[in-house]
């Protein structure tokens, strides 16, 4: 159950509620912890109203939004367990380290069947082409979503020449501001909803600039702005941020990605390759 705090405040408000605002509260009153995991499109069918409707039931609580309400929802819990669906393992349930181990094995490997289930292959090879036909590749994304833009600049320096990713959020806004037609932004964003990234994709829309959305949110708000939206990730609740399942999900997509390119650069990969790792070798001992 959430917290007595934000129950009360429902129950409060409640009355006052338009019949649309009252089924999403009996939904959450009901079935908070499924509320968790749900996204206001989820939550909107769930309850048989529109997103509008769930939107305003939040701003009857003098709520931001979805995500605040999400936020305070979590944060207000009784119980401080992440919330698992039933399709995922809980690495917590363990006696000893070596049954933390063996859950968070089986977690990898639940994650990875997943996110095989889950992609989108056409949009996988148009992304692919993209990368082969642009002048550079722009890499963009915050927290666990900009570790994986990171990992994919790492992998890909090793056999493109421009591959650009800086976790600070005013560059990226500013890299984003001096992109062109010729120009691809791969933007990293597991929930979809990230303000930052929203804006990235509009600024590099409006340069003109090809745009590769990587989310589980087919519905984010970046969609006008994206030449592909690409499937990638896993619904978290707020408190899960950078989970096993997103994570995974998005490392696996970067490693297909890099694989593909390779295969069509061939011979320019290869001699690409050799010169990048004889550099690094040159360091060591």
């Amino acid at each position: 159950m959430a917290s007595e705090n934000l129950m009360t405040s429902i129950t409060k408000a409640y009355p006052k509620m338009t019949k649309a605002e009252k089924k999403v509260a009996d939904i959450v009153l009901s079935k908070p912890q499924e509320v968790l995991r749900a996204t206001i499109t989820d939550l909107a069918r769930i309850c048989g109203v529109g997103e509008t409707s769930v939107f305003r039931f939040c701003r009857t609580l003098s709520l931001n939004g979805y995500q605040d309400f999400k936020l305070s929802l979590a944060l207000d819990s009784t119980s401080a367990e992440p919330v698992h669906p039933k399709d995922t393992v809980n690495v917590l349930d363990a006696k000893d380290c070596k049954a933390i181990a063996k859950n968070v094995l089986q977690a990898y490997h639940a994650a990875l069947e997943n996110a095989y289930s889950a992609f989108n292959f056409k949009a996988i090879s148009k992304t692919v082409d993209l990368i082969l036909t642009s002048r550079s590749l722009n890499l963009f994304g915050f927290g666990g979503s900009g570790t994986s833009a990171n990992e994919a600049k790492n992998k890909f320096l090793k056999i493109l020449p421009h591959v650009t990713y800086n976790a600070d959020s005013h560059i990226q806004l500013t890299q984003a501001a001096l992109l062109g037609q010729n120009d691809l932004a791969l933007i990293f964003c597991n929930s979809g909803v990230t303000k930052d990234c929203i804006e990235i994709a509009k600024i590099c829309h409006t340069n003109g600039v090809a745009v590769v959305f990587i989310t589980m949110f087919l519905k984010t708000p970046a969609a006008p702005y994206c030449n592909v939206i690409l499937p990638c990730g896993a619904n978290e609740g707020p408190m899960e941020g950078g989970s096993i399942a997103a994570k995974t999900s998005q490392l696996y997509l970067v490693d297909i990605l890099y694989a593909e390119v390779y295969r069509q650069l061939g011979e320019r990969a290869l001699e690409n390759k050799k010169k990048t790792s004889r550099v690094i070798t040159e360091k060591m001992m």
